[in-house]
């Protein structure tokens, strides 16, 4: 299953990549997950801001998520040092973060989390309380 390729903004695409490459992964996974996310990032549908469709996952969106062990409602993603798994604030650096960035409402991909490789349905995304300009390095 080949995945659909990311949208972006500009923005994001530059600031993801400068978080990725001064990110120190705890684990190998997790430093998996991040190369592949900076390779798909370099063939990524980079768009000016007002371009972006309103239904692709980004560093602020609530997403509900569909997967084999179940569903999970209300994730947001968040930069690293936002993270909060108690109220629900994934980080963008982790694996599941890192697996459903920059994908479309709708979207079935196939990542390799913990547990293995992966079926993850973007079942819901939120961006009505997105604010892109607020991100900083």
């Amino acid at each position: 299953m080949e995945n659909p390729r990311l949208i972006v903004s500009e923005k994001e695409r530059d600031l993801m990549r400068s978080w990725i490459i001064g990110h120190t992964a705890p684990d190998i996974q997790v430093r998996n997950s991040l190369d592949r996310l900076y390779k798909e990032l370099g063939t990524a549908d980079v768009r000016k801001e007002e371009d972006m469709p309103h239904d692709v996952v980004r560093v602020c969106s609530i997403v509900d998520v569909g997967m084999p062990a179940g569903r999970k409602n209300g994730l947001q993603l968040v930069m690293h040092a936002d993270a909060d798994l108690k109220q629900n604030k994934l980080s963008v650096l982790s694996v599941l973060g890192s697996a459903l960035i920059g994908y479309r409402q709708g979207a079935t991909i196939m990542w390799k989390l913990p547990q293995g490789d992966q079926t993850i349905t973007l079942e819901k995304v939120d961006n009505s309380r997105c604010d892109v300009e607020a991100l900083r390095e």
